[in-house]
């Protein structure tokens, strides 16, 4: 089935408020920003080091749209930081 009205997700980071900015454009609609607080998501997130949290942020500035999508999945940047751990044994 073809989508007739795509919609399209642009996501920034903002470093000003340490936060991400969500936008949702179509043809016919833009939707009001929904502003994710990095700080607020970063804090539920247990880290093996304080260094870890470099991790996060590099996410949100390099990759702000798989930041939110992270975010707002259960564990989901837990997860993500422990990857990278895995990845990048200390």
């Amino acid at each position: 089935m073809k989508q007739t009205n795509p919609c399209y997700l642009f996501c920034m980071y903002e470093p000003n408020t340490d936060s991400v900015i969500v936008n949702t454009i179509n043809d016919t609609y833009t939707s009001t920003p929904i502003v994710i607080s990095c700080e607020e998501c970063n804090s539920a997130v247990l880290l093996d080091t304080p260094d870890d949290i470099a991790y996060l942020y590099r996410l949100a500035q390099e990759n702000p749209l798989l930041y939110v999508e992270l975010a707002c999945k259960p564990n989901g940047l837990q997860k993500y930081v422990d990857a990278m751990n895995l990845i990048n044994p200390s």
